[in-house]
């Protein structure tokens, strides 16, 4: 975030002409939420959980209050305290209870979950709560599942053994909302169609760089976000995800969604973060870049360390580029 920021600092001098920043790419709505104190914001991800993340996190300025529940406490005090438990999909697919036995979630946490997500649609059908409401809510369980899911890091397997944080208590904590004053917008799209609907000042990216696509590496709170009883399979209850395979992951069609990207790019100020190991080769980013840069190009170098699980590699340079250029 720090060498995002730097990055603009030392470009892009006049922030009262440079006020909205858009984050096509927003994953976990971090970087989005980091630059929200600062610009009017425009968010998007091809993934549904993501796209709660930023209805919370980015579109709403304040907490909501849940006025028609009536409740004395606080929501998350108020569902943290409830016992009720479900055995719906996710008690059934990914947790030790269900006929595959899988070992994502404990059967209590599992059930919670199940609980808590029939609870909400619940109470968004019969009015009891709005669609900022609704989202919020979602988001609180999304953000709470990885504490106490018996994983590695993502979602691609469960682990054999049970991690200790699996023993956990699923526990909803409070959102922190910041209040930018701005009205927001987020998007659940593909970003080579949204870019030609919306125009802005800054636009930062973030694409995958490698070859492994994100649904099925999160394909758990993809499903808890929507919570539509998915056909699943294998041995890890993935969902289906055609049609949300991104080109960005493919070797032979990332440079051109890139390319396209930015060609239809109607922003002032293009910043793009890229992995030294990334499928589209440094030499083809810096020539695909100043091929519509106006008169602006500067390439930023941070190194930093390799994930420790790949000691064969760790001593490994490994860096991330960060790209300024002006286009309009």
């Amino acid at each position: 975030l720090k060498n995002i920021e730097y990055a603009i600092n030392q470009n892009i001098r006049d922030s009262k002409k440079n006020s909205i920043f858009c984050d096509i790419f927003s994953g976990t709505t971090i970087v989005s939420q980091y630059f929200k104190r600062k610009y009017k914001i425009i968010s998007n991800d091809l993934l549904y959980f993501s796209y709660c993340l930023q209805k919370s996190y980015l579109e709403i300025n304040k907490r909501p209050k849940f006025k028609n529940l009536n409740l004395n406490l606080e929501i998350e005090e108020y569902l943290n305290k409830s016992d009720q438990l479900k055995k719906g999909f996710i008690y059934k697919n990914y947790s030790p209870g269900g006929k595959e036995k899988r070992r994502y979630l404990s059967t209590e946490n599992a059930q919670k979950i199940d609980n808590l997500r029939f609870k909400f649609n619940k109470w968004l059908t019969e009015d009891k709560i709005d669609e900022n409401e609704y989202f919020y809510l979602v988001s609180l369980v999304i953000e709470a599942t990885p504490f106490v899911s018996n994983i590695a890091g993502t979602y691609g397997a469960y682990l054999k053994n049970w991690d200790k944080r699996s023993f956990k208590k699923l526990e909803l904590n409070p959102l922190n909302i910041i209040n930018n004053n701005m009205k927001n917008k987020s998007y659940n799209e593909d970003c080579n169609n949204l870019i030609k609907r919306i125009d802005g000042d800054i636009l930062y990216l973030d694409p995958p760089y490698n070859s492994r696509q994100y649904l099925p590496n999160y394909h758990l709170l993809e499903t808890i976000a929507k919570y539509d009883d998915p056909k699943i399979k294998g041995k890890t209850g993935i969902r289906e995800y055609q049609d949300q395979k991104s080109n960005f992951c493919n070797k032979s069609y990332a440079e051109d969604a890139l390319e396209s990207l930015i060609k239809n790019a109607n922003f002032r100020y293009i910043l793009l973060s890229y992995n030294s190991e990334g499928i589209i080769s440094e030499r083809k980013l810096e020539k695909l870049l100043r091929r519509y840069s106006k008169k602006l190009f500067k390439k930023y170098r941070f190194d930093y360390r390799r994930y420790k699980k790949d000691k064969k590699t760790n001593k490994d340079k490994l860096y991330e580029l960060i790209h300024v250029i002006d286009k309009n």
